[in-house]
């Protein structure tokens, strides 16, 4: 059989990858434009067959990784080349070569680079520690080459079995069927650990019968019953005490895995002799099982838990979701549970990575995360938040720079702000000043809007703030935080919905007692 040869690069290598190819048989090429596009010259070139790849499944979060990350899903569906040459240029390899280093199917690629480096260092200096574009190509282009090695002493292949999910419950019963659905499917002997949060009678009662369904027969469930309201890092917590076996996988009650996922996390957390595997995941919207070849979502790509200059300006190193030894998680006293709710699992993975533990990544969507009102994602006080991500820096960095992760995420947090926004509400708000007011969020928009409101006392009357999360956010800014199930509202009452997204849904729970909802637009 002839061996068949890939070449990948940018629109304006052509020249270089034309004269590469006359020196190659059965030369096909992939070629992407600056806005990591699929490009395809005009007029035939000899003896090169120019490949095309779908690409309207995924928005990104970084659209610089629009190429790189695209590219290794196509390779990792279409593994059948012998040899690849990848681009320098921007990182274009850096994940088909992660792929090459943890996953089998890719492991048989002879992987060459050409072309040079782009000159990143220049532009990434002029704005050190706050250009999150510039810190990002930097390390991709720095670490993409990064040879593969061979454990002399490689570890036993991890068995299904070896493995607990944990999964915190809290009274959403509709989706959990789905996510056990999705654990069933790999393979048989998985234990699941389901850590019921304070749950209602009516929900655990629910829970106890599906638990009979015979779909989840090849799942060994266990139930951890808590009255008490743990919040989700208490319950993971929780759960992973309670398992026996070595190795720990966190899944949300709503969030669905790919077939394939524990199998590949296991695989690549013992060939690379990982302490942590993490994967790439898609945030998807509806109540089904989402189609992960067809359906739509924006994909979450995490480069590296090294890149410590990224991580202060973004989670770059890991998502809930993803595969623990058992030993490593408990000697890093599991997960953070701090007054404010959100990122756990980034602060978990850094601590980890700056202790010297290895983390892997498999740059694939392995999990799709179910886009809801009431994610917690939106609900968490990011600033408070990042300041506990801050305190793991001190540990790391010499005394000149201690201050260095308070002012990046301060400067960060402030160019986020809206003024215009928050003067329009003050608009809107002007005829119903006299009406008791209720604020529907207790996120970083909500505080924004707070803090904006408070210019505005005794004018304004603030009564609480409305959010899901209230057993976790108890008080903001001196205003007490409730659900809307507990809020009593006042008559003619007017709720301000600081929410960019679901605003819909979430005034169609409005009781008839609101006179007036404000929402705030993009």
């Amino acid at each position: 059989m002839k061996k068949s040869t890939l070449i990948v690069g940018w629109k304006q290598e052509l020249e270089q990858i034309e004269s590469m190819a006359s020196s190659l048989e059965r030369v096909q090429v992939i070629l992407f434009d600056d806005n990591g596009l699929v490009w395809v010259p005009s007029q035939k070139v000899n003896d090169i067959e120019f490949l095309t790849i779908e690409q309207g499944q995924f928005t990104h979060r970084d659209s610089s990784l629009k190429a790189p990350s695209e590219l290794a899903l196509w390779l990792y569906e279409k593994p059948s080349f012998d040899t690849i040459y990848f681009s320098r240029y921007a990182g274009l390899g850096y994940f088909a070569n992660v792929l090459h280093r943890t996953v089998e199917r890719c492991m048989h690629w002879n992987v060459h680079w050409f072309g040079c480096k782009s000159v990143q260092q220049e532009y990434t200096d002029a704005k050190r520690f706050l250009d999150k574009e510039g810190l990002l190509l930097r390390h991709l282009e720095k670490h993409q080459e990064i040879e593969k090695t061979h454990l002399k002493n490689e570890r036993a292949r991890i068995d299904i079995n070896d493995v607990s999910v944990i999964i915190p419950f809290h009274n959403r019963i509709d989706y959990l069927p789905l996510t056990l659905t999705s654990a069933a499917q790999q393979g048989v002997g998985l234990e699941v650990v389901i850590v019921n949060d304070a749950s209602s009678p009516v929900e655990r009662k629910k829970l106890a019968e599906l638990l009979e369904d015979p779909r989840f027969s090849n799942l060994d469930i266990k139930v951890i019953d808590s009255m008490i309201p743990l919040g989700a890092s208490n319950a993971r917590n929780k759960g992973a005490a309670s398992t026996n076996r070595g190795y720990l996988f966190f899944l949300d009650d709503d969030d669905i895995l790919a077939p394939s996922a524990l199998r590949l996390c296991c695989d690549a957390l013992s060939r690379e002799n990982a302490d942590v595997v993490t994967v790439a995941f898609s945030f998807f919207e509806g109540d089904g099982i989402p189609d992960f070849t067809n359906d739509k979502g924006m994909l979450i790509q995490f480069h590296s838990a090294k890149d410590w200059s990224s991580a202060l300006l973004y989670n770059c190193v890991g998502g809930i979701s993803a595969l623990y030894r058992k030993a490593t998680f408990e000697q890093a006293n599991g997960f953070q549970c701090g007054e404010f709710a959100g990122e756990e699992d980034w602060q978990l993975i850094l601590k980890l990575s700056f202790a010297g533990k290895n983390i892997a990544n498999i740059p694939l969507p392995l999990l799709w995360y179910r886009n809801t009102p009431f994610s917690l994602s939106k609900k968490m006080l990011r600033y408070e938040s990042r300041q506990q991500l801050c305190t793991l820096y001190e540990k790391v960095l010499p005394e000149p720079l201690a201050a260095l992760p308070e002012f990046v995420t301060s400067t960060q947090h402030m160019q986020k702000k809206s003024f215009d926004e928050m003067a329009m509400l003050g608009w809107e708000l002007y005829p119903y000043r006299e009406c008791p007011v209720y604020i529907y969020g207790g996120g970083e928009l909500g505080r924004n809007v707070l803090t904006f409101l408070k210019k505005l006392e005794p004018s304004i009357n603030i009564e609480f703030v409305i959010d899901r999360n209230a057993a976790f956010i108890k008080e903001i800014m001196g205003y007490k935080v409730v659900t809307l199930d507990e809020c009593v509202f006042k008559e003619n009452a007017t709720v301000v919905i600081a929410s960019l997204s679901f605003v819909d849904e979430i005034a169609a729970q409005l009781p008839p007692s609101v006179s007036h909802v404000i929402n705030l637009k993009k």
